[in-house]
């Protein structure tokens, strides 16, 4: 169960960082591949088990951290104990978008051989700096927003620091201008994800040809400009499906799947369930 989530967003309204607390009770979970377009920083508050990234098992106990890239599958597979989950999750613009911050992509797009998804409870620092987050991100208090920021940038800064984790020269430097260029165009695909979407028409809209468009967005996003596509369309078929009485196929349309079956096979692969599925999760009692 998903509890108590505060968003930060930026001026277009786009959500940007988004805090929330998972809570799930002691079971074992068929692995169920899942995909989002956001990075994501995690802390256990409670619980003890074992989660599965990609084809790396990490046992975790209260305290310890996790770190997962865009699109980077992860599924916790065995919970021990009732667990309540901290996530912090942010677009990679986040980091982009300014370009003092982009060498801390390197986390996410340049990791070497020690690289490892898990970070235990010994790292106090790291700790403090993922609930002052959560803490800033969900106050109205005068410039909340910057201090948000500043600590998820904190404890990022903090793991490209004091963690060997990344090559030396992560080639993410580029142009401010190419970086506009780039969020025009995420802009024009965020406003016009129901409608039929082309990759020439994408780039246009950021003077690029489609072959440099493509290989600037997965640089900076880490997935392909269709896989970002593809995730967004299904992220607003899941909100639909919670707040709507409409039909499947009414919905596969207003998220711009060409047919039925490319968004079923879509839905499955980026939630791990079928749209049925899903409604029947939504349709049981959740309990604390």
């Amino acid at each position: 169960m998903r509890y108590d989530e505060h968003t930060l967003c930026d001026s277009s309204g786009k959500t940007i960082i988004k805090a929330y607390h998972s809570a799930v009770g002691p079971r074992t979970r068929q692995y169920q591949a899942h995909h989002h377009t956001e990075c994501e920083l995690s802390l256990f508050l409670k619980g003890r088990g074992i989660y599965r990234v990609d084809e790396k098992f990490y046992t975790f106990s209260p305290g310890d951290m996790f770190l997962f890239g865009s699109n980077e599958v992860h599924c916790i597979t065995n919970i021990d104990e009732e667990l309540d989950l901290l996530n912090i999750q942010f677009e990679p613009q986040f980091l982009w978008e300014r370009t003092e911050n982009i060498e801390l992509l390197s986390l996410f797009v340049s990791r070497n051989e020690n690289f490892s998804n898990k970070f235990d409870s010994s790292d106090i620092q790291l700790r403090d700096s993922i609930l002052s987050t959560a803490n800033e991100i969900s106050k109205a208090s005068p410039a909340h927003a910057v201090a948000t920021r500043c600590f998820l940038l904190l404890a990022l800064t903090h793991i490209l620091r004091n963690y060997d984790y990344t090559n030396s020269s992560s080639g993410l430097t580029t142009s401010d201008t190419t970086l506009e260029k780039l969020h025009s165009a995420m802009e024009y695909i965020d406003n016009n994800i129901e409608k039929e979407l082309t990759l020439s028409g994408i780039a246009k809209t950021a003077f690029m040809s489609q072959n440099y468009f493509s290989s600037v967005f997965k640089k900076f996003n880490g997935i392909s400009p269709w896989e970002y596509i593809t995730i967004k369309r299904v992220e607003r078929a899941v909100l639909l499906l919670q707040t709507t009485s409409l039909t499947k196929l009414e919905i596969a349309e207003k998220c711009g799947f060409s047919s039925s079956s490319n968004f079923y096979k879509a839905f499955e692969k980026i939630t791990g369930k079928t749209p049925s599925e899903f409604t029947l999760q939504k349709q049981m009692p959740h309990k604390r």
